[in-house]
């Protein structure tokens, strides 16, 4: 198969313009590089951003032109967490809510956790990016401080969160923290591991009426388990993942053509606190909110773990996006209930996708915590890190979709995977969840 130039412009246009990284810390799973084409799109660094766009010969702005805290971002982070983000671009600061999460306040402990903390500080717009504008819309966090003045939230000097904002999305990476516990009479030790950013998604309108939502929908998603789901011998920070077909109801109830679903345990409603977003909850402890995982540290229906999904707008369509909300309290030996899963999916509609809906060039990252630019270009995809210019391997596209909407892939090693795509959103799921999967979600961002 010939190899096709990569213009730096394209590069960098698809690789800058918007960000966002999904997943927990998972396997490498890059590609051997050097066998998938890829295409270019211009060589004048003029490809289209994600979102709105403009006619006449001045290009489309990357994002907006200044942002207040006016503008809210509702979205999620692969530590399994519910945000919202706002920016001030005049002031240089930010503020990230925290409104649900399995993160504990500080290490060597499950609980509590930091839902409800705010975090704030400043910003920098990023400097080393190829052109103004994309650094303009790439924002470097700088400081963490919790509302409480305890909760852990990390900035690594050396490698700080960035934030990359477009026309109606944000995401990259928001302040970490560091996951241990010392167990209990010697059971259920999580050996430290530190995550230096938790990767976040979120977008500035969603979707609040779950009819509009109900529909059918390819499901790919990938957790985190650092419990193992089991005092002893369990493997710490186990990846699960999910790859299942499933119907949403407009009354928010859900049904699977095998098996129970994965994504719904009580029916979906509207959250209480109004906040843009649905929730499925186990307060009535009469059904476990649902896991990829087989193995948990819990009773029976015991575990309040639970679902919430953001519904973002985006490019005319709604992207469903679904975070599990782990669980975990272990006061004694007598009084342990984990279920600590966590994570991302994505769902998108069971329609056949075509060249032309997938062809252009993307941004994200996901489970390796490397940012790549995918540039898709008929059965091809070819991944670029968008900061080093580096080529990292690439995958090709079956696109006759046995399943509707499911696109399988296979990589250069010979891993499979699977694609969806909705709204110029799309989730790539490659490699089985016992050999390091990866999971990446990225954002359409040049033609």
């Amino acid at each position: 198969m010939a190899r096709l130039h990569v213009s730096k412009g394209l590069a960098a246009m698809a690789g800058t313009s918007l960000a966002l990284v999904l997943a927990a810390c998972g396997g490498d799973g890059t590609p051997t590089p050097g066998k998938a084409d890829v295409a270019s799109c211009s060589s004048t660094n003029s490809c289209a951003a994600s979102g709105p766009t403009t006619t006449g010969s001045a290009p489309a702005p990357l994002c907006p032109a200044a942002l207040d805290y006016s503008t809210v971002y509702t979205g999620g982070t692969g530590a399994g967490e519910f945000v919202k983000m706002q920016f001030d671009t005049t002031a240089m600061t930010y503020r990230l809510q925290v409104i649900e999460s399995p993160v504990p306040k500080a290490p060597k402990s499950v609980s509590p956790t930091r839902a409800g903390v705010t975090i704030t500080g400043t910003i920098a717009h990023l400097t080393s990016l190829p052109t103004a504008e994309q650094n303009r819309c790439a924002l470097v966090l700088q400081s963490a401080t919790p509302s409480d003045n305890a909760s852990q939230a990390i900035i690594d000097p050396h490698s700080p969160p960035v934030i990359f904002v477009g026309n109606g999305v944000a995401g990259g990476g928001v302040p970490g923290a560091t996951i241990s516990f010392d167990g209990i009479l010697g059971f259920g030790v999580i050996p430290e591991k530190t995550f230096p950013i938790y990767p976040v998604l979120a977008f500035a309108q969603t979707e609040t009426d779950f009819a509009k939502v109900a529909g059918a929908y390819n499901v790919l998603g990938y957790h985190q388990v650092p419990s193992g789901g089991a005092l002893s011998g369990g493997s710490n920070f186990a990846p699960a993942t999910a790859q299942t077909t499933e119907v949403l109801k407009a009354d928010g109830s859900c049904s699977a053509s095998a098996g129970s679903c994965v994504t719904t345990g009580n029916p979906w409603a509207a959250r209480a606190q109004n906040d843009g977003a649905f929730e499925s909850n186990n307060a009535s402890g009469n059904l476990r909110y649902p896991a990829f995982y087989n193995k948990a540290i819990t009773s029976g229906n015991s575990s309040r773990a639970k679902g919430v999904l953001v519904v973002g707008k985006l490019n005319g369509a709604l992207v469903p996006l679904l975070i599990r909300v782990g669980f975990a309290q272990a006061d004694s030996i007598l009084s342990v209930n984990v279920d600590d899963e966590s994570g991302l999916a994505m769902l998108a509609l069971t329609t056949n996708l075509t060249n032309a809906q997938l062809n252009g060039g993307y941004v994200g990252s996901g489970s390796d915590l490397v940012y790549t630019s995918s540039i898709v270009q008929g059965n091809a995809v070819g991944l670029i890190d968008p900061l080093t210019m580096n080529a990292k391997g690439g995958y090709q596209l079956d696109l006759t979709q046995a399943k509707p909407g499911v696109v399988t892939t296979v990589d250069n090693s010979g891993t499979p995977g699977a694609l969806i795509s909705t709204g110029h959103v799309f989730a790539h799921l490659a490699g089985a969840a016992g050999s390091n999967p990866t999971f990446r979600v990225s954002v359409f961002a040049a033609p």
